[in-house]
């Protein structure tokens, strides 16, 4: 019967002197002169002396049973299979072998197994099935694919590219599964075989040609008897051009002594040639080995990242109970972690999955407290922002600014403008947006004065006295000058579209809300301001700090809650209140013990 036409691909991690895999592959000659292949799997844990060479001696006494073997191939490859475990045992006390040999002989795979360390499964796409008995055979059919692995190379191989209806091309797959084993720390149980079924193509004859001799193999395969390892430089299978022209730039050497000129001219021109195509080669030599190079050095960084990440994740899991607070401040760190390594790269699943366990742990740590709000002053008029003056909280609404003390709870009133949209108390003078102007009202003398022209927007803020409008697509900045102020200035250096709703607060930084980010903005330049430590945001607002704090104060509008976040981001606590949906502005006093909203008509105060 003929025998079939295989293409063998394998590979194996860098083994350790006491763990190591070994994936051989061996031209089997039987007893009746039949030929066979024999592809075999073996992996060591705990051996005493190099646990290769014992891999070696394994694979040779399983070839030499095969060949000295004289009953069937099935009860053959059990003979093998018995003196490699009994060999195993016999050699090292403290030895854990598994170990598959599959013996691919005339039309039918013939496989006994060792120990479940090691795997096997057939591919007929787009059937797949995983043979889990410990000794039989089955047929062999054009397209099936064979994959030999042990269980630590599985989570790294992606077997549904073998379900597909599609070409497969197993030394591509091999390149590729040897850069991701080369960044692996640990390789030693990595291993596996391919081993694909094909199809005889026909030959055509005319009838005289003589019978040729059988060739000694078939296989299309990297022949060597020694495991390859993750990390090996495969050769590209271009034809080389180099030999064709050096054979005519020695044909054409010889020429020379006959005194041909046009053989020196043909001799110039190949050795151009040879010149260029060395040079051809040499460069791709190189791109293709600092290719390689680069993507070790990012896996094996990303590798870091996550070992870092986990290592925290698990030291915040088994305090988490003890002291909540310490834990949230480990699984932080942890996040930063496997941020950077999703920077790098954004589809490993590792990465992503410990995002989401981190995420999920977070969200049990969370600080929640419900906050109740007392009535500090009922208007006239509804409020549209709040600010300070003193110890004084100062709303500004339509006609009307009223100073409120919330210590006797008496109120000064100024008159201000009908269609104050917001405003900003600065110096003892309000800052009023009204009609797409700005005004200025001095508290103490009540007076009036227009001081910008045209100020479209919808949040005001006065920062060492600069006036700036937060409109829907920038910020625009007005410096004082003399008797008046300047033009206004684009202060962002690129524009960004923000919602009805977004607010401003200025210490320095500009800090703007836009959607569930917080914008932190210095001389116009986004500085990548993130949020850590909260597993969910919904749409932020109304923003309040100064200077002189070192927290923001953020109202969720979607969760009706208040957000206290640290000026690099860190998460600290939430306060949930109905009364947060509804508000209009909010304050926060100088020591941040009291917290002051405008809803509707009223202003409302409680403690933090």
């Amino acid at each position: 019967m003929d025998e079939p036409i295989l293409q063998i691909e394998k590979i194996t991690g860098i083994g350790q002197k006491n763990a190591a895999c070994g994936v051989f592959v061996g031209r089997i000659t039987l007893g009746d002169g039949t030929l066979g292949t024999l592809v075999s799997c073996i992996l060591a844990e705990g051996a005493d002396n190099d646990a290769g060479d014992l891999l070696r001696d394994i694979f040779e006494l399983s070839t030499k049973k095969l060949e000295n073997s004289q009953g069937g191939s099935l009860k053959a490859v059990k003979v093998a299979h018995d003196a490699c475990r009994q060999y195993a045992q016999d050699n090292q006390k403290n030895l854990k072998v598994s170990f598959v040999l599959a013996f691919f002989y005339e039309s039918a795979c013939y496989i006994a197994r060792h120990a479940d360390k090691i795997k096997i499964f057939v591919f007929e796409p787009p059937k797949s099935i995983e043979i889990k008995f410990e000794e039989g055979s089955g047929p062999l059919k054009p397209g099936q694919i064979y994959l030999i692995a042990t269980e630590k190379f599985l989570p790294i191989f992606d077997s549904s590219i073998f379900s597909d209806n599609q070409e497969v091309d197993l030394q591509e797959i091999i390149d590729g599964l040897a850069t991701e084993i080369s960044a692996r720390d640990d390789q030693s149980e990595i291993g596996a075989a391919m081993v694909m079924v094909k199809s005889k193509e026909p030959q055509e004859s005319d009838g005289t040609e003589e019978p040729k001799e059988p060739q000694e193999t078939k296989e299309e395969t990297r022949e060597t008897e020694e495991p390859a390892t993750a990390g090996t430089s495969f050769p590209i299978r271009v034809k080389n051009p180099l030999p064709l022209v050096l054979t005519a730039v020695f044909s054409e050497a010889k020429k020379l002594t006959k005194g041909d000129l046009r053989a020196i001219l043909r001799l110039r021109r190949n050795m151009a040639i040879v010149a260029v195509v060395i040079l051809f080669i040499l460069a791709g030599s190189a791109i293709f080995t600092i290719r390689q190079k680069n993507e070790r050095e990012k896996m094996s960084q990303v590798n870091d990242y996550l070992a870092q990440a986990s290592a925290k994740y698990s030291e915040a899991e088994a305090i988490i109970e003890l002291n909540k607070i310490r834990a949230r401040e480990v699984l932080i760190d942890a996040q930063g972690n496997v941020k950077s390594a999703q920077a790098i790269d954004s589809d490993n699943e590792r990465a992503n999955k410990l995002a989401s366990d981190i995420s999920q742990k977070l969200k049990e740590t969370e600080v929640q407290e419900n906050i109740s709000f007392q009535v500090l002053s009922e208007l006239s008029q509804p409020v549209s922002s709040l600010s300070t003056r003193g110890k004084k909280i100062v709303g500004v609404g339509a006609d009307r600014i009223v100073e409120v003390d919330p210590d006797s709870k008496s109120i000064d009133e100024t008159e201000g403008l009908e269609s104050a949209v917001s405003g900003f108390v600065y110096d003892n003078k309000a800052f009023v947006l009204a009609d797409s102007k700005v005004h200025r009202v001095d508290l103490a003398s009540s007076k009036i004065e227009k001081i910008i022209e045209n100020g479209e927007g919808f949040d005001i803020v006065v920062f060492i006295g600069n006036v700036y409008l937060l409109g829907k697509d920038q910020v625009v900045k007005f410096s004082p000058i003399e008797n008046g102020y300047a033009e206004g200035i684009d202060y962002l250096n690129e524009k960004t579209n923000f919602a009805s709703w977004s607010r401003f607060a200025i210490d320095g930084n500009v800090w703007i809300t836009n959607g569930s980010k917080i914008l932190k903005l210095l001389r116009g330049e986004n500085q990548n301001f993130e949020i850590s430590g909260l597993s969910s945001i919904g749409e932020l607002g109304i923003i309040y700090t100064n200077a002189d704090l070192d927290t923001l104060y953020v109202i969720d509008r979607k969760n009706s809650a208040l957000l206290v976040i640290n000026k690099d981001g860190l998460y600290q606590k939430a306060y949930e209140s109905q009364e947060f949906a509804r508000a209009s502005d909010l304050v926060v006093n100088d020591n941040e013990s009291k917290v002051y909203l405008a809803v509707g008509d009223k202003i409302l105060e409680a403690e933090l």
